[in-house]
């Protein structure tokens, strides 16, 4: 299992389109199980409509947790991804 620390730099919150982006990535990780967690809730980070239902607002921090065969590889994407996004914690 890997961890990625990330938080929500958007004044708007976690928008669809992120969303959808980051929905994209985690599907082509076939050998893994990705899960967002923030506070006390969890979303599979494979399904767009668990990740709407998260409300993800601004300064808000998130952990995403990586389980599988190829973790290594998979977390490498999603940083570059969440760079990308601007994202990740500092």
């Amino acid at each position: 299992m890997v961890k990625i620390d990330g938080l929500v730099n958007n004044p708007v919150g976690l928008t669809s389109k992120v969303c959808a982006e980051l929905v994209a990535e985690a599907n082509r990780a076939t050998k893994c199980e990705l899960t967002l967690y923030s506070g006390n809730d969890s979303a599979d980070l494979k399904s767009i409509m668990n990740m709407m239902s998260l409300f993800l607002t601004y300064n808000q921090e998130f952990t995403i947790e990586i389980n599988g065969v190829n973790e290594d590889e998979v977390k490498e994407k999603m940083l570059t991804l969440l760079g990308n996004l601007n994202l990740l914690k500092q």
